[in-house]
């Protein structure tokens, strides 16, 4: 029997746009209200945790040993669409909600001090999913806080959709 007809044990590789991504216990829709794993269904894209692993050598007279150091966890980066949400009487963008959503999260904007994190960090949840929407991979980001924002550059000479750029630090990455 050829693998292709066999429909028991039908191998289907993972697709990239099959996924979600959450924070726990926050709704960007709405600043500063709790949501029980607030879906974040405008991100765009976002990388998967990956580390890289420091190398160190000792020398015996005329042999280098190498052995596997130190494991670093390499940032997150996730893109977001900005948009408009129909509802919204202040005719708000993901934007301003999201830079709103950063002062309530414990980011200080003074003027005088620059931006400071005075409250404490969050977990996010990337799942990636299967045909039927079932998760297939969950990495959970521990400790993570935002490390850079940056929005779309505003041109003349394009029509794309605007879109937030968050890059994402964090201690220990987490697959289950």
């Amino acid at each position: 029997m050829a693998f292709w007809t066999d429909k028991q044990n039908i191998i289907q590789p993972l697709r990239p746009y099959r996924f979600t991504l959450q924070e726990p216990g926050v709704d960007l829709s709405k600043p500063g209200s709790p949501d029980d794993g607030g879906t974040w269904f405008w991100a765009k894209s976002v990388t998967k945790p990956s580390f890289e692993i420091s190398q160190d050598e000792y020398q015996l007279i005329n042999h280098k040993i190498r052995y596997p150091g130190v494991a670093t966890w390499k940032d997150v980066t996730i893109k977001i669409v900005d948009y408009k949400e129909p509802n919204d009487l202040r005719g708000q963008t993901k934007s301003f909600k999201f830079y709103e959503y950063l002062k309530d999260s414990g980011y200080s904007f003074s003027g005088r001090d620059g931006i400071s994190k005075v409250a404490a960090s969050t977990q996010f949840l990337i799942q990636q999913l299967d045909a039927e929407g079932n998760a297939i991979e969950s990495w959970t980001l521990i400790n993570a806080f935002i490390k850079n924002l940056e929005f779309t550059e505003l041109s003349y000479d394009s029509d794309d959709i605007s879109e937030i750029t968050l890059t994402i630090a964090y201690d220990l990455a987490e697959l289950t």
